[in-house]
């Protein structure tokens, strides 16, 4: 840990040798505001200004000088504000003086802001120019001026000249109509992507949005180089790591993503390590920015089916409504899903150690005949929030019922030996889940560059969890078990940007969860488990020119609760990252990361709960939390807007883990947990490449990596993996085609078990129709498969093994109807936060 702190503070020493002098980047801030912290950081800057006058005007400037007058220059940018230098004084005055304001906003016909449009008031008896202005990126201007009834002259590039006359000093909305204008043949190309040492910024094109029906789905339109992501709403980094999604600094969930309006989208951020407290401290960030509106609101119902594959299908309602800073959400789906192919083919070899020193080794075969299974989910989810230029907050309740009625299965289990005769075997399963759970984020920006950000969490959640196993031969095993769990968390941040010296911010954070389960059947009794982790910590970042750093500490304090037991624990957590981007085409990361958790309290049931006549398991009431070290490199290249190209390399070790063990029993074996065990690792490295042709209607995408796990005691094993995938889009006006292939894929089952889990390979063909409301898709996947077999799995230890094959269909045939419609009503609203669908505690049913 010495060693990377040590690295660290050299590389950003050396680089703050080369540091500007005056080095800022403003978004939107106040003319004012940016001039005072100017001359805050620079006291040997003589700045003489008036702040009244300059606060009606906003900057966006990026500021690297070591030259004071180009500074200020390029802060006031096209705002009418004169800077004169007079020795080592500078003197800055609005040229616009006045005892009345006007405001207004300039947009165009397609509701879209103009920005920087010239705004000129006019003398009404001789349209003399009396003063001028320039509307912000939002289209946005103030004005003073001192006389009354002005005339205001709008006037921009591509748009027609437009005059209003004012009545009072407020102008309202002023709509600019588009213009055709007549040009030299030139070619302007804007860029669609941009590396920055803090963040990747990404433009969607209007094809690729028209194309999506949801927010990750437009992410696998974008070809985002980072972003490893082929089907579904999964979304991870090249190296697999989860990404957290937010939409305008709100966190979203797939649910939100499902009901976004994908034309509303102006831009896709990527951050790594963020600084930013609303992103609340995650290492891998999407960041959606929506478009701005007035007052309105929208509805958007999407849905899909099925066919060939059993039945699947979904319909999501969200409608919105949005008055002032207020916005309100109501979101309901309701989901069905069939299969008659729902099991596995397991052979388990038993090896037994005997009396007399020797062993008996036998196998078990299972093989499923006849399969039924149905799913039936509902939730209802409404949000509340409040947006102004201080404050973020959120209030989201959240309530979901899950029923998975009678999952029946049938079979035949022979024995390889004639001790056990061949017989029959016939399972059912019953789970039923509800929860209701509150999501609170509150966002408070405070005066001298402070911030305040309050997240607080809660949920209730009750499952029902009954089984009954019958074989020919041996007496039924019945399992019932119920849950009941209270989970409470909050974040307390604070943050305070120093400027050019960096930024710290300081956390508080807690978490308490309190599982009560209650055995009958095979085990009977009734488990209380409580965990409560305290901890703290700080982060500071500092930006250096072209380099990004970050580094974080943190202290956890666990109390861990089984009966009567009780067991504390404390540990720190540490992280550092740092990011180079040379230019807006390179970008270089290096992370690493050392942190703990708390194991779940379904591992530390002492119940013995018998699954079949051979096997039975149980927990570990003394688990205590493991610990790991998490690293990655990468590498981002966009040399233009048609090619991509990123390197990757990620790992993740761990200490003190906890692991399931096999130890005979009787005529059995009964798997339990223990700790520690031997070392696990996994990690992937590879390179993703994406080339756009024919004007970016046609896109070729694909990534090659390997992958490697090490599972140390009681498994002993290694596991290498190449996997690949390719994919390509083609668009042609409303219409839009994919084709992808994804190479079968070996993975891990997590680090608490053996199991290694290979996939067969997938190939699909998608087609798509879009316009202004309608956005209809239809997909083809696997056709030509029409076997019902999936993965396959094995696991080895000293005295149980097991080789199983998944039925479940999902490598058969299937073809998909997804469905979307939005409609507005009023003027449109802005389309941010989308209510997020947040999930219950973790059951404490032992499993």
């Amino acid at each position: 840990m010495k060693i990377v702190l040590t690295l660290v503070l050299a590389v950003m020493t050396c680089f703050s040798a080369n540091a500007y002098k005056l080095n800022y980047t403003f978004s939107d801030t106040p003319v004012s505001a940016a001039i005072v912290r100017i001359s805050k950081d620079h006291p040997d800057i003589n700045i003489s200004f008036i702040y009244k006058e300059l606060g009606n005007y906003r900057t966006s400037a990026v500021v690297r000088t070591d030259n004071a007058y180009d500074a200020l220059r390029k802060t006031v940018g096209l705002n009418p504000v004169s800077v004169i230098k007079k020795g080592n004084d500078y003197y800055i005055e609005a040229l616009q003086h006045g005892k009345f304001v006007y405001t207004g906003t300039a947009i165009g016909d397609d509701n879209e802001p103009v920005a920087a449009a010239t705004v000129w008031l006019l003398a009404p008896s001789d349209s003399t120019v009396i003063t001028y202005g320039v509307a912000d990126a939002y289209g946005r201007f103030s004005i003073p001026c001192d006389r009354r009834g002005v005339i205001a002259k709008l006037s921009c590039m591509g748009y027609k000249t437009t005059y209003r006359r004012s009545v009072g000093f407020n102008l309202g909305n002023i709509v600019m109509r588009v213009t055709a204008t007549q040009l030299h043949q030139v070619t302007v190309e804007a860029e669609n992507a941009t590396l920055y040492s803090d963040k990747s910024i990404y433009m969607p094109t209007t094809a690729q949005k028209n194309a999506s029906q949801s927010g990750s789905e437009l992410l696998n339109h974008m070809a985002i180089p980072q972003l490893s992501i082929i089907s579904g709403n999964s979304i991870t980094t090249n190296g697999g790591k989860p990404v957290a999604v937010f939409i305008d600094y709100l966190p979203a969930s797939e649910s939100d993503l499902l009901a976004m309006r994908v034309s509303d989208v102006k831009r896709v951020e990527y951050l790594e390590y963020p600084s930013d407290p609303r992103l609340q401290g995650n290492p891998y960030v999407i960041n959606f920015i929506l478009q701005q509106y007035e007052y309105g609101g929208y509805a958007k119902a999407y849905g899909f089916g099925t066919f060939l594959n059993g039945h699947q299908e979904q319909i999501i309602g969200n409608v919105r409504f949005q008055y002032k800073r207020m916005t309100y959400d109501l979101m309901g789906s309701a989901y069905g899903n069939g299969h008659s192919h729902s099991g596995q083919d397991m052979t388990e070899t038993f090896r037994l150690p005997q009396d007399d020193g020797t062993m008996e080794q036998f196998e078990r075969v299972s093989e499923l005949k006849s399969s039924k299974r149905h799913r039936n989910n509902y939730y209802l989810i409404f949000k509340a929030t409040y947006n102004s230029d201080k404050i973020q907050a959120s209030t989201l309740i959240n309530s979901n019922l899950d029923r998975q009625p009678n999952t029946v299965q049938n079979g035949i289990v022979r024995y390889s030996n004639n001790k056990y005769p061949t017989s029959e075997y016939n399972s059912t399963i019953n789970n039923f889940s509800k929860f209701i759970s509150y999501n609170g984020y509150y966002f408070f920006a405070l005066p001298s560059s402070n911030s305040l950000t309050f997240t607080p969490t809660y949920s209730l959640s009750h499952t029902d969890q009954n089984s009954d196993y019958t074989e020919t031969g041996y007496s039924s095993i019945l399992n019932s078990a119920t849950d009941n769990t209270n989970y409470l968390s909050g974040n307390l941040k604070f943050k305070h940007d120093f400027g050019k010296f960096g930024s710290l911010l300081g956390f508080v954070k807690g978490s308490y969860q309190y599982n009560r389960t209650s055995y009958s059947g095979s085990a009977s009794g009734l488990d209380r488990a409580k965990s409560l982790r305290i901890g703290f910590g700080a982060n500071y970042e500092l930006s250096i020119n072209k380099v990004r750093g970050h580094i974080g500490f943190g202290w956890d304090w666990d109390r861990l609760q089984f009966g009567p037991s009780v067991d504390r624990r404390n540990a720190p957590s540490f992280d550092v990252s740092i990011q180079y981007s040379p230019n807006r085409r390179h970008s270089l990361s290096a992370i690493f990361q050392y942190e703990s958790w708390l194991p779940s309290p379904n591992f530390k049931s002492d119940q013995v709960i018998t699954a079949s006549p051979f096997l039975k398991y149980t927990g570990n009431p003394n688990l205590f939390p493991a610990k790991s070290y998490d690293f990655e490199f990468s590498y981002t290249w966009i040399p233009n807007n048609n090619y991509s190209l990123a390197t990757y390399a990620w790992g993740w070790i761990v200490r003190d883990r906890y692991a399931y063990d096999y130890e005979a029993d009787g005529n059995g074996v009964i798997r339990t947990i223990k700790q520690p065990m031997g070392s696990y690792a996994q990690g992937r490295y590879g390179i993703k490449g994406t080339a756009r042709f024919f004007d970016r209607s046609l896109v070729l995408t694909g990534n090659l990596s390997q992958l490697f796990n090490h599972n140390g005691k009681p498994y002993n094993v290694n596991h290498f993996h190449i996997y690949y995938t390719i994919q390509m889009a083609y668009y042609l006006k409303n219409w839009n085609f994919g084709v992808a292939y994804i190479s079968t894929i070996g993975t891990w089952d997590g680090m608490m078990n053996g199991i290694w889990q290979r996939d067969k390979d997938e190939y699909y063909f998608k087609v798509g129709w879009s316009n202004y409301n309608w956005n209809i898709s239809a997909l083809v996947d696997n056709i030509g498969r029409w076997n019902w077999r999936s993965s396959k799995r094995e696991m080895n230890s000293e005295f149980y093994s097991t080789a199983e094959t998944l039925i479940n269909g999902n490598s058969h045939a299937l073809f998909r109807i997804t469905a979307t419609y939005t409609f507005g009503f009023g003027k449109k609203v802005t389309r941010d936060n989308e209510p997020q669908l947040g999930g219950s505690a973790a059951s404490g049913i032992l499993k």
